[in-house]
């Protein structure tokens, strides 16, 4: 690659790069700042997220490529990146207070955030499968450290080692197939891959259901989801907000991009082994959320439930491509919202080194701080997918995606599915509004955090009415893959 050409292509990952800036300028002025540091890396931090989606934005109107087409820099991976930075901006805003109260050191937490989101970036846009590994185990091991990041916590050490060991397993499911795909076909390259693809070569075949094992781990999909309710559970209540929106968005990407353009031949192969994990990862998820004493624990169990109605989108892609993939990319937007909001409420109601985790933590919300008790109702209103929030109709196109692509089965179960996680949302919302007695919540003025959630609500509603062009942008993003 030549002096110029680098110039030039590192011009053009700026958002990736003013990430990775912040971060470094992060880990400088942490030792050097008087108190309270909390307050000025906590802009630094910000910053380096504003700026990086400024310049994610301007990708839409000038889409780009760079390193030799190694990172394409499309709609398809800006609306993505759209995703990751907006659950990284609203996860930081949500963690100021919470890194108080649990008395974190907030220096390696924003720098942490920062480079798991550059991760993520670049893993969003891996046009070859050296990049593609690369970000993927950029991501994974921020979100390792990040899950033991309460080192004080016995569970938190107890997440993070889970999580290591158990991704690690997915990572090596991960290289091995791209090892066989690479040996099959000579090159690393998606589009080259997909131009050479031979159904009839068994390494093809064993390659791509690697690849599939460490997506699905990445994503929490059945059978690889066992590691959620743990890791999810023992995280800073912070971590497991960002983890569950912005890790599951970049795991989603990379597996569109990789299944809709490398494997593009394997139509038929794949369809009716999404369909399964699809159909096993709601029900799963959401009988399990049914029995879970712990709120966390049960919003753990939900976003698995939640990573089967994506992946029910993605089965009707097989068929109508454009619908299915617009469908989950709507999806995993609306998620970021209703899904950051509930924790958020969660660590808002933090306290005195103690989560707020279980049903009775918010017990009589609704006589104490009322204005949180109807965000936090709204959250669980539009995590179920009742109307009139942004979470209803996010199901109501995913599941109108499988019935226009034929899986009408497939529907009726999601549907099913969407109807018994009711039950475990509106039992929290009993809790808050209907019980006698009431907990301890925190009497101080917490204005960043109850403004960010009000806001978080504002949006579920209002968006749930006007999409306020997010669809079509959606529709926009998963027409740049198409055309590829």
């Amino acid at each position: 690659m030549e002096l110029a050409e680098l110039f030039t292509s590192t011009r053009q990952i700026g958002a990736e790069l003013s990430l990775i800036a912040a971060a470094i300028l992060i880990i400088v002025l942490d030792p050097v700042l008087k108190s309270p540091k909390n307050q000025r890396l906590f802009w630094v931090s910000l910053a380096g997220i504003a700026l990086s989606l400024v310049l994610n934005i301007g990708r839409f109107a000038a889409p780009g490529s760079a390193f030799s087409g190694a990172l394409s820099l499309d709609e398809f991976s800006a609306y993505f990146n759209l995703i990751i930075l907006s659950g990284s901006f609203l996860a930081v805003l949500l963690s100021r207070e919470f890194i108080s109260t649990m008395k974190l050191r907030p220096g390696e937490y924003y720098a942490l955030i920062l480079f798991t989101a550059s991760g993520m970036m670049f893993l969003t846009a891996a046009e070859e499968l050296m990049s593609l590994f690369i970000g993927f185990e950029i991501m994974s091991v921020g979100a390792y450290v990040l899950s033991s990041y309460n080192r004080r916590s016995i569970r938190s050490i107890e997440a993070g080692i889970k999580y290591l060991v158990l991704g690690g397993f997915s990572s090596a499911f991960l290289l091995y197939g791209i090892a066989l795909i690479y040996g099959a076909s000579g090159t690393i390259h998606l589009d080259q891959i997909a131009a050479r693809f031979d159904s009839s070569n068994p390494l093809y075949i064993a390659g791509s259901a690697l690849i599939l094992t460490g997506f699905v781990f990445k994503i929490g999909g059945f059978p690889f989801h066992q590691w959620i309710p743990d890791v999810y559970e023992g995280a800073p209540m912070s971590v497991t907000g960002f983890m569950s929106v912005a890790v599951k968005a970049a795991a989603f990407a990379i597996l569109i991009r990789v299944f809709f353009v490398a494997f593009s031949t394997l139509d038929t192969d794949w369809t009716p082994v999404l369909w399964a994990v699809a159909i096993l990862t709601m029900i799963v998820g959401n009988l399990a959320a049914l029995v879970q004493s712990s709120i966390k624990r049960m919003l753990a169990y939900s976003s698995i439930a939640h990573a089967g109605y994506v992946l029910v989108g993605l089965v009707a892609a097989y068929s109508d491509r454009a619908l299915g993939l617009s469908a989950s990319m709507y999806y995993l937007f609306a998620y970021t919202f209703m899904n950051l909001g509930a924790f958020g409420v969660l660590a808002y109601l933090s306290k005195d080194g103690k989560e707020c985790e279980s049903y009775e933590d918010v017990r009589g919300l609704w006589r104490e701080k009322p204005l949180i008790a109807i965000a936090l109702a709204v959250f669980m209103l539009s995590l179920a997918g009742i109307p009139p929030t942004i979470g209803f109709f996010a199901k109501y196109r995913i599941f109108l995606s499988a019935v226009t692509a034929g899986f009408y089965w497939l529907a009726i179960i999601g549907i099913i599915a969407s109807v018994i996680s009711a039950f475990y949302y509106l039992r929290v919302l009993v809790f808050a509004f209907m019980k006698e007695g009431s907990a301890s919540f925190p009497q101080t003025a917490r204005l960043l955090p109850s403004t960010v959630i009000v806001f978080l609500s504002l949006v579920t509603v209002v968006m749930g009415v006007f999409s306020l062009g997010t669809w079509e942008l959606a529709v926009k993003a998963a027409g740049s893959l198409l055309i590829h």
